[in-house]
């Protein structure tokens, strides 16, 4: 036997006297448990969050135990329609302070919209396959939601407006690049869109994000 085979011969040999006591003192450190992010909200948050699960418990007839809580977030509504405008109603330019409480059953995520103690599943923020879907298809879901609101603005058929184009835009605060007077906003960044509409000969441009889609600058009489 030459040299080369003999050190290869003594190194699997001391390998298969190891046995398994060498797997067995590799042992892998678990992992710290995750903490839920409902353990994080504060009193008020989790009675705004008691007030969604029972909304969506409700509203998908299952128990309440099996609904997650994900996240609870302070918005101010822009309108009576408190972020979920429905085709063909019209609603009150008042801001409503409430919250958006993004819920999950079994992987599929849910919003619920609250204002004055009052929550209901947002069918419209459902997104299909979970917390977030195509740019596509959140661009076609505010433009849908911009062309209903200038509509009723105008009091003309929705057929009457007619989608220009659409743009992604990163807004350095919670106003959208559109603050009103009085008004205190979140200083974060928050992604959202700019909509191009027209109607006749006139344009029209919208802000948008996740929760609000409105005029900006504001409409005028022509």
């Amino acid at each position: 036997m030459n040299t080369l085979s003999a050190a290869l011969t003594a190194i699997v040999a001391a390998i298969l006297a190891l046995g398994g006591t060498g797997c067995q003192a590799v042992e892998s450190t678990p992992a710290a448990p995750t903490s839920n992010p409902a353990d994080d909200l504060t009193d008020e948050q989790h009675a705004i969050s008691d007030l969604a699960v029972d909304a969506l418990a409700t509203e998908l007839k299952i128990p309440r135990d099996g609904i997650v809580v994900e996240s609870v977030t302070a918005i101010d509504w822009r309108d009576s329609s408190l972020g979920c405008p429905k085709p063909g109603m019209a609603y009150l330019d008042v801001i409503t302070p409430g919250h958006k409480v993004i819920l999950s059953v079994d992987g599929e995520a849910y919003a619920v919209h609250e204002a004055k103690n009052r929550a209901f599943v947002c069918k419209q923020a459902q997104l299909a396959g979970g917390l977030a879907a195509g740019s596509e298809l959140e661009l076609r879901r505010q433009m849908l939601t911009a062309q209903n609101d200038l509509a009723r603005r105008l009091g003309v058929p929705v057929k009457e407006i007619h989608p220009v184009g659409g743009e992604k835009r990163t807004w350095e605060d919670a106003s959208l690049d559109c603050p009103e007077e009085g008004v205190q906003y979140a200083q974060v960044e928050t992604p959202g869109w700019v909509l191009k509409l027209r109607h006749r000969e006139r344009d029209y441009t919208y802000h948008a994000d996740a929760h609000h889609t409105f005029p900006c600058p504001a409409i005028t009489a022509e």
